[in-house]
């Protein structure tokens, strides 16, 4: 599980190359595009974040901040704002299920992005 200070505060789970992210939070702490969910975290001046991407919560007792539906090409992947990955997945090309996990709901020091093949319509 990569420890980082990402820039402004903001992790992306991406599900393709060329993606949308999110031009404003409106509030919330985490947000959504068809390609990528956004997360606020905690100030890199006051310590590193836990990021990571699973396909199961674990048994940290996490807390799940919100859920999402994004599109991939068969991988996603932990960004920071300026694109650099830290940690990635293989997926079913398609539309994946994205449930956040942190440890908190404003600026969390960790954030599990489970990722799961979206229930079918």
């Amino acid at each position: 599980m990569p420890a980082i200070r990402p820039p402004h505060s903001i992790v992306l789970l991406v599900g393709r190359e060329d993606f949308t992210a999110p031009t404003s939070f409106g509030g919330a702490a985490c947000v959504a595009t068809a390609d990528c969910v956004a997360v606020a975290t905690l100030s890199p001046v006051d310590g590193p974040t836990l990021v990571s991407v699973a396909p199961t919560a674990g048994d940290r007792g996490l807390v799940a901040l919100g859920r999402f539906t994004i599109e991939s090409e068969g991988l996603v992947s932990v960004r920071d704002v300026f694109h650099r990955e830290h940690d990635a997945m293989g997926v079913e090309p398609g539309l994946v299920e994205v449930q956040v996990l942190t440890d908190g709901a404003e600026e969390p020091d960790e954030v599990r992005f489970v990722v799961r093949p979206a229930p079918a319509v």
